[in-house]
């Protein structure tokens, strides 16, 4: 099954006709109280109807949601097409709508699928819904039409959860078909590309995104190269998607490299003019949200990568990047710039270069009277009486003690009740904490939440040592500002005397 996958949706009313004339079109405007209201062309909505199509290619693979509004009736999913004609403009009336859906892509049944399209085979939103639920299907939360993703209409779909589906329609197939075939009488219709109808590139938000959807879904290299899931053989990304169902505003786009036993997840953010530390505490947010989601559904290797796409970056997010890139040198962060090209109609695109800041001042760290030898021989008593505020009823177990590294269970139990709190990450270094030991401490923190498939914020780091590093410090003092805010425990420093 090749290409990628999209979901579209459609009134019962025009699947009638489109899955006859094998066209589908998305509207130019709305009809109030019988009078047309045509989309502003100076806003964002024209711009996302032309980001969701615009990254269809000849041969990719297309659901229907065909929303059903009569009474009793539910709305269902169906399939399975593939696009004839890549997006394009047109104005010629198909539908009995007062409106003409001009922004149009044409289909076909999918060769593979000939009887599920023929007999017009569908599952009831109930089910797909429970499919998601449980989690076989990830790309979608919902169907809603949510009010910040403008007129989205048209969803993204991995290759993955188009399997699903397809799985979905044929275990559905012999109740849920029509009865008499759909005779397939497929509409010679063309008209110029989507890609001319891009307009005001560095004044609207879709408009750049509309230009970065046509390069991912067309593998322009010198996009690609850009972006590190899309460095990988195959790779499918996803268009204004929730990565979770209590995170409420959509992700710009996710790109998703497939390895053997790996995949690789870039969440990408892009922003119209400038970018600050806020929009990558955001995309903080969105990650954490998506790994908790998937880590605990398979046992697949997730590795993470961050992308903000902007004109200018403010100083104080490329110096912590920089330092970030440095010190946890796995989850790769791009910055990359677009400039407007072709009278504002398309971007160029290249890495923002990063320079390691000049200064690093820090507030001091607070110091215990201890040894390594009594933390590392009793790490429960050096914890409960580092953080005296514990309440009574705390358990410490000790899940892992090696050379420098301490692991610890907290448990709270009265009586007959017993439940796991989290876990505290000690990590001992004896002289002096160096870039180098500061960034083993942290790939053992992303080890552990990984291996546990916990939430980093159940994990409690702190590092024990008798000097530290200007740049570990200041970097720590950053995190914990930053990184905080996106579900993350602050990292404790302390210093032996």
């Amino acid at each position: 099954m090749g290409g990628r996958a999209f979901l579209c949706q459609i009134s019962e009313k025009d699947w009638k006709i489109s899955r006859i004339k094998g066209v589908y079109g998305n509207r130019e405007g709305s009809v109030k109280k019988g009078a047309i209201k045509y989309f502003d062309e100076k806003s964002n909505t024209v711009q996302s109807i032309i980001e969701d199509l615009i990254g269809m290619r000849k041969g990719d693979l297309v659901f229907f949601h065909v929303i059903k509004k009569e009474k009793g009736k539910e709305s269902s999913i169906h399939g399975v097409y593939r696009v004839r004609e890549e997006p394009f403009y047109n104005r010629k009336k198909i539908w009995t709508s007062k409106l003409v859906y001009p922004y149009r892509f044409c289909f076909e049944p999918h060769p593979d699928h000939v009887e599920l399209c023929r007999y017009d085979a569908y599952i009831p939103l109930t089910r797909f819904y429970a499919a998601i639920e449980a989690g076989l299907i990830r790309s979608i939360t919902t169907l809603e039409r949510e009010v910040h993703g403008q007129a989205h209409a048209v969803k993204t779909l991995t290759r993955e959860d188009a399997k699903e589906i397809i799985k979905l329609l044929y275990r559905e197939f012999p109740l849920r078909r029509s009865e008499q075939p759909i005779k397939f009488k497929p509409l010679k219709i063309r008209g110029p590309p989507l890609k001319r109808f891009i307009k005001r590139v560095g004044e609207l938000e879709f408009a750049i995104k509309a230009v970065i959807a046509y390069k991912l879904g067309h593998e322009d290299p010198e996009f690609t190269k850009l972006i590190p899931a899309c460095r990988y053989e195959e790779y499918d990304f996803l268009i204004q998607t929730f990565v979770g169902p209590t995170i409420r505003k959509p992700v710009d786009l996710i790109c998703i490299g497939y390895g053997k036993l790996t995949r690789a997840i870039t969440i990408i953010e892009v922003k119209t003019k400038t970018a600050d530390i806020n929009d990558f505490i955001q995309l903080l947010k969105y990650q954490e949200a998506f790994r908790i989601r998937n880590l605990k559904k398979d046992d697949l290797a997730y590795k993470f990568s961050l992308c903000l796409i902007a004109q200018r970056f403010k100083q104080e997010l490329m110096n912590y990047c920089y330092l970030r890139k440095m010190l946890i040198p796995w989850e790769e962060i791009a910055l990359v710039n677009y400039v407007p090209t072709s009278n504002n109609r398309d971007a160029s695109f290249r890495s923002e270069a990063l320079i390691k800041p000049i200064s690093f001042v820090s507030k001091p760290i607070p110091t215990i009277r201890t040894s390594f030898s009594e933390i590392i021989s009793n790490p429960q008593g050096f914890y409960l009486n580092l953080r005296k505020e514990v309440a009574s009823g705390i358990h410490l177990d000790i899940l892992l003690s090696k050379d420098n590294v301490i692991f610890l269970q907290k448990r709270y139990k009265r009586s007959n009740f017993n439940s796991i709190l989290g876990y505290v990450l000690i990590y001992v270094v004896p002289a002096k904490c160096t870039e180098r030991e500061f960034t083993l401490f942290m790939k053992q923190l992303y080890d552990l939440a990984e291996s546990l498939k916990e939430k980093f914020i159940a994990i409690e780091p702190i590092i024990i040592s008798r000097d530290y590093d200007k740049l570990v410090t200041y970097f720590v003092e950053k995190y914990n500002a930053y990184e905080v805010q996106a579900m993350r425990q602050p990292i404790s420093l302390y210093v032996v005397k």
